[in-house]
């Protein structure tokens, strides 16, 4: 599961919904909100970097912490499309928190294959 849209029927989010989705990187909302999301719905989502929904301000983006918050418009759509997978274009779109992730693994991937550090 990388990318997750939820559909206008969705009125809660409840506790740990989504916990530890590991892949998930996006996630876009449609209107209404949800009228409940709690808190840790998404917790331990560590790839979890955007989330499109039609008002950017209040429920969503009190929730999420280090996840960027955008509004619903054809050109975030695409972004979220691109955040499913990582490519050097879209590694500036990442949240710092995954740009060090990728660095990390990159140079790790490099070490063990006997590559400069």
């Amino acid at each position: 599961l990388t990318s997750i849209v939820l559909p206008e029927l969705v009125t809660a989010i409840r506790y740990n919904a989504f916990a530890s989705c590991a892949c998930l990187a996006v996630v876009s909302f449609h209107n209404p909100l949800p009228t409940t999301v709690h808190p840790e719905a998404f917790s331990w989502c560590d790839r979890l970097n955007l989330v499109v929904a039609p008002q950017t301000s209040g429920l969503v983006g009190s929730l999420i912490g280090e996840v960027s918050v955008a509004e619903d418009t054809d050109a975030n759509r695409r972004r979220a499309l691109d955040l499913q997978y990582w490519r050097v274009r879209t590694h500036a779109l990442c949240s710092p928190r995954r740009r060090r992730w990728v660095g990390a693994v990159l140079l790790a991937a490099s070490r063990l294959r006997g590559g400069p550090l």
